[in-house]
């Protein structure tokens, strides 16, 4: 089961991201060239002094589905209208890039979400297993420069759910015996984010989600289900952010035993502002086709070659409707999320079994096709999509392969990218000044190429599941970068069996961050060790160094020692855990908790002597400025840099390393 099956229930309304930004361009981690300025608005982004915090406001149960049946009022179940919260015993949730070179598969850490009523507390309690976002696309089409354009969706699980208390509320007691072992599923999507200090949006934007029971086994971050796949607009200056036929990638669910499709459309349409508006594409068909298809289709279709399964139910303003802040009613009671009942469709369900999806629009006495379904129903995904590997460190990835929503037993090549071909994100040079006079320019990412090891293939079983061990070397990528920690990769993936003109999701690689490996020195001093870890921690979150401790001042870390050890000492999990970037090496934590905890006899630690290291950092492998990839702030791709990009999206098989 997931957030597409019923039980389910859908929420709305407001989350903050109080995001830093100094951290966006990635030549702000040279210490040695960061000037304060770098801290303030306009050089230092839209949100110098970002805390981090992700958290939903005012979000409330606006609509459930219970045996197949929409509900959308509290006389018909006393859940609707109850809080969707955060945490009450514990700090809100973070969000956190990768690294200020890959911030397109944000994280969010430490989310714990709690439905409330008057009465109880919480009904159900639970902890949102990290993940990034998936499915980042050019969704608000109009609206103010300030305006976060983008749009992209959460899909995870919580966890450790604990139950408390009577509802009354049907939904909610199916809700918790359609679940397994303290484990929900939940779905949201984001848009509409304010980055204008002057408004009271400013770092929040509009959500709206679903949550659902969940089965183990099965995906923790995408359905095993039917999958549509848009194709990318190929214009240099919107890859990969704009598909062709103007709705984003989506995914459906089949349930043949009640013969009812359930489709979710709420990171696929595009909307005209912030306030999350449909754009009026006229009416919008969901069909499958008759017989199966081998290639994208390109050409129009009669309606004798479809079998149409419904029409989507979204609801764009009407001309000369007054003007709204919210989302439509649809879409808030039902996030978007469609169920299409197919039992008195003659010849559906056998279409279903072997032949694509499609999301069609009215052309002439047929139809084009807006998106289509994965060619040949055939797809893979990894479960997990963001890695941080510390210097001799394996992680399994799990992968699910499928054939129109049903699991397949099959072969999954795998590849490092081309250098760029993936990661996207700040990187603005910056000019010579004192008093090394030298430019800082961006890193080049994705070598040495042998500092990530992964196996060229490996087979899933009948199930559809397989892992891939995805690890760093022992020695680590060796500090390429100069100024900023570890390397960034992209590791690919696709099924051998995919035809040459498959289109797959863009975003579905595994990004990978792999430390470095720092020899830890048996006296760790504050000049020698501690000092070039928290001064650029210090440049680059200005919050905490203004408002907490000051990083770059021995005195002032001396005055915090307690709350410094146990803030390093707490799991990334932790709402607290330092630094709240998860972008710190074991390595490096493991120096900084042995340097706190080995005081002298007036408590403090060792502090050494202000003299240079006998050897200087060596100088990051710099890369043409034009090849910058994307930063969010300006949402310009660099045409070099999309030419890789497309090549990566249309990649052939990978190759085998035997």
């Amino acid at each position: 089961m997931s957030y597409l099956d019923s039980p389910r229930i859908h929420f709305s309304g407001y989350f903050q991201s109080d995001v830093s930004t100094v951290n966006n361009n990635v030549c702000y981690y040279d210490s040695d060239a960061f000037k304060e300025q770098y801290q303030e608005y306009g050089d230092g982004g839209w949100n110098p002094q970002g805390t981090a915090i992700f958290r939903f406001v005012s979000c409330s149960v606006t609509g459930a589905s219970l045996n197949g049946k929409p509900i959308t009022s509290s006389a018909q179940d006393p859940i609707i209208g109850m809080a969707m919260e955060n945490a009450d015993c514990r700090a809100p949730g973070k969000m956190a890039d990768l690294d200020p070179q890959q911030q397109m598969v944000s994280q969010i850490w430490a989310l714990q979400v709690r439905l409330t009523d008057n009465v109880e507390r919480a009904l159900f309690i639970g902890d949102m297993l990290p993940v990034g976002f998936m499915n980042l696309w050019l969704r608000q089409q109009h609206g103010v420069r300030s305006d976060q354009q983008l749009a992209a969706n959460y899909q995870s699980i919580l966890e450790n759910v604990q139950w408390h208390g009577h509802s009354r509320s049907p939904v909610l007691e199916a809700m918790r015996k359609a679940s397994q072992h303290g484990l929900l599923a939940i779905e949201f999507n984001l848009f509409g984010y304010g980055r204008d200090p002057s408004i009271p949006r400013y770092t929040q934007g509009h959500i709206v989600g679903t949550i659902g029971p969940y089965h183990e086994r099965e995906p923790k971050h995408f359905v095993l289900g039917r999958q549509m796949t848009a194709q990318l607009d190929q214009d240099p200056d919107a890859y990969p952010l704009v598909p062709a036929g103007g709705v984003y990638c989506f995914q459906c669910k089949n349930h043949p035993e009640r013969q009812t499709l359930t489709a979710d459309f709420g990171n696929a349409l595009p909307i005209v502002d912030a306030s999350g508006a449909f754009v009026d594409l006229g009416p919008l068909t969901l069909a499958v086709l008759k017989q199966p298809a081998q290639a994208p289709i390109s050409a129009s279709l009669s309606q004798d070659q479809v079998i149409v399964l419904g029409q989507v139910a979204y609801d764009p303003p009407q001309p000369g409707a007054a003007a709204s802040d919210e989302p439509s009613p649809w879409f808030r009671q039902t996030a978007a999320v469609q169920d299409f009942d197919y039992s008195a469709i003659p010849g559906a369900r056998q279409a279903l079994e072997a032949c694509p999806l499609l999301l069609l629009s009215p052309s002439g006495s047929g139809y084009q096709v807006l998106v289509q379904e994965s060619i040949d129903g055939l797809y893979v995904r990894s479960d997990e999509h963001v890695l941080r590997l510390n210097a001799g460190e394996k992680l399994p990835v799990s992968f699910f392969a499928s054939r129109y929503g049903q699991p397949l037993s099959a072969q999954v090549n795998v590849e490092l990218l081309p250098d760029g071909a993936t990661l996207m994100g700040g990187g603005q040079p910056l000019p010579p000044s004192p008093p090394h006079n030298k430019p800082v320019l961006p890193p080049k990412i994705s070598v040495p190429a042998d500092a990530v090891q992964y196996p060229a293939s490996f087979h899933t079983n009948d199930g559809g599941h397989g892992r891939a061990v995805i690890g760093a070397i022992p020695a680590g990528p060796g500090n390429p970068r100069g100024y900023i920690d570890g390397q960034l990769y992209g590791i690919g993936y696709q099924l051998q069996q995919q035809p040459q003109d498959y289109v797959s999701n863009y975003w579905n690689f595994v990004s990978v961050l792999a430390f470095d490996r720092v020899p830890e020195p048996e006296h760790p001093t504050w000049y020698d060790d501690i000092r070039p870890i928290f001064v650029q921690y210090g440049n680059l979150y200005p919050i905490m160094s203004k408002h907490v401790v000051d990083l770059g001042d021995y005195d002032s870390v001396v005055r915090h020692l307690d709350i410094l050890k146990l803030a390093f000492s707490l799991p990334m999990s932790d709402p607290n855990h330092m630094p709240v970037t998860r972008d710190l090496s074991d390595d490096k934590r493991a120096i900084i908790l042995k340097w706190l905890r080995r005081t002298d006899a007036q408590g403090k630690p060792l502090k050494g002597t202000p003299s240079a290291k006998a050897a200087a950092a060596p100088a990051p492998q710099a890369v043409d400025a034009n090849a910058v990839a994307v930063t969010l702030d300006d949402l310009q791709i660099a045409g070099k840099s999309a030419v890789v990009l497309q090549r990566q999206a249309q990649r052939k098989a990978a190759p085998s390393k035997d």
